[in-house]
């Protein structure tokens, strides 16, 4: 069960460890994965998670009834906690590319697989870069601050070069502003 202080990461974490001994594996991902890479920058209302397989509202709901949570629309919400469950439709993907890979995290006897530090950082800097939502680039910096030595940032050009190329909307002015907001301490 959850705790009523649980914190968010707390609640991932035991959402993540349930589904996993169900044969499911549910990815962290968005802002609650912002959270989890840099809490003092960002705290997020909800988990979400993408499974790596399709899996019915019907198989899902018993699982995660079992550590308190209950079905309200699409969104899972439990009694104890304001936080929510999301699982929002695969696949696991920023922008053009798919991930197929993601770090795996042990808390005692827990589990949590999360989106990696350079995922995140695309993940929420997409946020900025296709709808100009500004959060998005406060959240991808931040992460990237954060997490530095774990954040790959050439990949994370040649991603944005390649999503710049493919989409027209896309504007490389953003990148640049996410690299002189990296820069400033």
């Amino acid at each position: 069960m959850i705790a009523p202080d649980a914190s968010l990461i707390d609640m991932a974490f035991a959402a993540s460890t349930v589904l996993e001994r169900a044969g499911l594996t549910a990815v962290l991902c968005g802002g609650s994965a912002a959270t989890y890479y840099a809490p003092d920058a960002y705290m997020s209302a909800d988990a979400d998670f993408v499974l790596r397989f399709d899996v019915s509202r019907r198989e899902l709901s018993p699982i995660l009834a079992q550590i308190g949570f209950r079905e309200s629309g699409r969104i899972y919400v439990h009694d104890a906690v304001t936080w929510t469950l999301d699982f929002p439709a695969g696949p696991l993907s920023v922008g053009r590319d798919l991930i197929t890979s993601w770090e795996t995290v042990q808390r005692g006897d827990q589990v949590l697989h999360v989106v990696s530090p350079t995922d995140c950082v695309r993940y929420r800097f997409m946020h900025y870069f296709a709808w100009n939502d500004y959060s998005g680039l406060v959240q991808a910096v931040a992460v990237a601050k954060t997490q530095r030595k774990f954040v790959d940032l050439n990949l994370f050009r040649t991603w944005a070069a390649d999503e710049i190329a493919h989409n027209s909307t896309y504007d490389e002015r953003r990148v640049k502003r996410f690299f002189r907001e990296l820069k400033r301490s």
